[in-house]
């Protein structure tokens, strides 16, 4: 849930700082609403985050990449029994080796 940090870079840099080299940083993230509510803020407030609403895996890993030597993005949104239904908002794991 980055897209709750105030200051979500800062968040992942000391993040990857604290891994061993080669360390895995491993992120289930995503724009986690269904179509049509995307415009509609999680909570009173949210939308003064820098993510605010989530992140897409494209902007992730563009935050992500150069802090990491090898760096997969898996999308789990297809895949139903992550979630017990089917979704048809964004939901990915960011896997980022150090």
């Amino acid at each position: 849930m980055v897209w709750t940090l105030p200051d979500p870079h800062a968040a992942l840099c000391e993040w990857a700082r604290r891994l061993r080299p080669g360390g895995l940083l491993i992120l289930i993230e995503g724009r986690w609403r269904e179509v049509g509510q995307k415009d509609v803020p999680y909570v009173a407030g949210a939308e003064a985050l820098p993510w605010s609403g989530g992140i897409t895996a494209e902007k992730l890993a563009d935050a992500v990449r150069p802090l990491a030597s090898d760096l997969h993005i898996e999308h789990l949104s297809a895949n139903a029994a992550l979630w017990g239904q089917t979704v048809t908002d964004e939901r990915y794991a960011l896997i980022a080796r150090t």
